[in-house]
């Protein structure tokens, strides 16, 4: 009894024991779990955080690319809308307007345009020979606009005439200011036509014979270097004076003595005068064409002076017929002055024009002669046979020089002419005409011409 309580005893013993000591490696071993499961997703965390950092960093980065990427196409953007290219329109409108080039801002703005005349002549000169002749009569380049502002204008012209090398014809600026603020005053700057003679001052794109008159070749002042002042004074008067060196194109004054010249011209009735920047400022219904009248009458009086002392054309030859005059009253210096009245009439497809030219000449004390007066005019005159499209036109000029010196004394001219206006205008057309010419002289035989011209114009 004894043992067999002994032996339940130890096994009590043993299983208690046993009992006790696996609770407490159990709870032993669910720490070490938990501290294991707890590293491990720290771990996991500091894993996870690691991931998270590194793909916040490519966000941003991304984002950082992207809004590079942004800021250079908003910065493409901005310079495509800035772009010179951008700024610029171009144009065309019609025959003669040419190529336009212009700023939006209306700050800077270039017209080209191309001027040729391809002309037929037949020439029956007394004592000469016949001679027919194909030519460029006139090859023109043209350049004008605005710089900088609207109203400084520019304006140059280039000639090929003939096939003669390239030549500067006009070159100048004029400070419009005024035109653009309500006042019309132009101070103008360069080579240009002196405000003159209504028939030089007519463009010879815009002639309504194929040729001007033995008038304007007499008396005309042409080009010369200087200075002027335009202007508009309301709907009713132009004008123009200026002083030059009296050396004519592309040439230096040599002297101190210039040339003086001023023009008024008057419009009573009953159209729009302008500003423009040509030869003489007046546009509008008043633009000086001799021809395409409107539907109202427009009448324009033009007067104009000139003069100059102590020419010696040793020194200066203006653009003009005034050196080759002295040269056949046999002197070399010499005042002169001139004057010139005008009229044009144009109403629908009629239209008249007359011109009245005088000129002195003062020898200086060397020369044994007197003062020198030679005088001069022309009438001419047109009618549409179809409005702006075929037109009949005729000329009558005279000049009748001073008989007390050597030289011509009287020379006439009758031109008559008919006109085809491709383009209702003068920018496209076809011209022909026929001239006849006398020429007496005061020590010599006369000499009589007849010439007949066929001439194109064409005008980009």
């Amino acid at each position: 009894m004894k043992r067999f309580t002994g032996k339940l005893l130890l096994i009590f013993i043993v299983v208690f024991f046993f009992f006790f000591s696996t609770e407490s490696w159990g709870e032993s071993s669910t720490a070490q779990q938990i501290k294991e499961l707890k590293q491990k997703l720290e771990e996991i965390q500091r894993q996870n955080e690691q991931q998270i950092q590194e793909l916040r960093k490519k966000i941003e980065a991304l984002e950082t690319e992207k809004t590079a990427e942004q800021k250079k196409l908003e910065e493409l953007k901005a310079e495509e809308k800035d772009a010179w290219w951008k700024k610029i329109e171009v144009s065309y409108k019609k025959p003669g307007d040419g190529f336009k080039l212009s700023t939006k801002d209306g700050l800077f703005s270039l017209r080209m345009r191309l001027r040729a005349q391809f002309q037929l002549s037949v020439n029956d000169t007394t004592d000469e020979l016949t001679a027919t002749d194909f030519r460029i009569r006139r090859l023109r380049f043209y350049w004008d606009g605005n710089a900088f502002t609207p109203w400084f204008l520019y304006y140059v012209q280039v000639s090929a005439d003939n096939g003669s090398d390239l030549q500067l014809r006009d070159a100048y600026f004029d400070a419009a200011y005024k035109t653009v603020y309500g006042q019309v005053s132009v101070p103008r700057v360069g080579q240009f036509k002196v405000p003159y003679n209504r028939e030089e001052l007519t463009s010879s794109s815009e002639l309504q014979l194929v040729e001007r008159s033995i008038v304007n070749e007499q008396f005309a002042l042409g080009r010369d270097i200087g200075t002027a002042l335009y202007g508009v004074l309301g709907n009713y008067a132009t004008y123009g004076f200026g002083v030059f060196d009296g050396n004519g194109r592309n040439a230096l004054s040599t002297d101190s003595n210039l040339l003086y010249v001023g023009r008024v011209m008057l419009t009573p009735c009953c159209g729009e005068l302008k500003y423009s920047n040509s030869s003489f400022p007046a546009s509008g219904d008043y633009k000086i064409e001799p021809n395409f009248g409107e539907d109202k009458p427009l009448i324009a009086i033009g007067v104009a002076g000139a003069g100059m002392e102590g020419l010696n054309i040793d020194r200066k030859t203006p653009d003009a017929a005034i050196a080759e005059r002295f040269d056949e009253i046999g002197i070399i210096a010499g005042d002169f002055a001139q004057f010139t009245a005008d009229l044009n009439f144009k109403y629908e497809g009629f239209s008249v024009e007359g011109e009245y030219d005088a000129r002195w000449i003062s020898p200086d004390q060397a020369a044994s002669i007197s003062t020198v007066f030679d005088q001069g005019f022309r009438v001419q005159s047109g009618v549409f046979l179809l409005p702006k499209l075929v037109e009949v036109a005729g000329r009558f000029a005279l000049i009748d020089f001073d008989d007390d010196v050597p030289g011509p004394d009287l020379s006439y001219e009758i031109t008559p002419g008919l006109n085809f206006y491709m383009s209702r205008s003068h920018k496209w057309k076809i011209q022909l005409s026929y001239s006849f010419i006398k020429n007496t002289f005061t020590n010599a035989g006369d000499i009589d011409e007849n010439i007949f011209r066929a001439q194109l114009q064409a005008y980009f």
